[in-house]
């Protein structure tokens, strides 16, 4: 389990199927968050309406001037096979150790 070390923020911006619906957006945003603070490079997710790899290369991205690290999912749905990518934007400086605002 890992040990909290003060308060850690930042954003998560996605892109992904429409027919997806809220809860299980959320749950994927919020295992790429898991994945973000962990160091996890794969995990598998699975929710009503699909199942699939959420993933990440480690690597650096940038959306207008927000920077951070992204993870892609590649979904398997009623619908066929379908993708989501997420951007992992952390402000804290990684461990909430009072750094003030980073634009990344």
């Amino acid at each position: 389990m890992m040990e909290h070390q003060g308060i850690r923020w930042g954003y998560v911006f996605l892109r992904a199927p429409n027919f997806i619906n809220s809860d299980d957006r959320n749950h994927l945003m919020a295992a790429a968050v898991e994945m973000y603070l962990a160091g996890e490079d794969e995990r598998s997710v699975a929710g009503a309406e699909y199942e699939g790899r959420l993933y990440t290369e480690q690597r650096f991205e940038m959306l207008g001037e927000f920077g951070g690290q992204r993870f892609d999912v590649d979904l398997e749905t009623a619908l066929g096979r379908d993708t989501a990518t997420f951007l992992v934007n952390e402000q804290t400086g990684g461990y909430g150790g009072g750094l003030g605002f980073s634009r990344n």
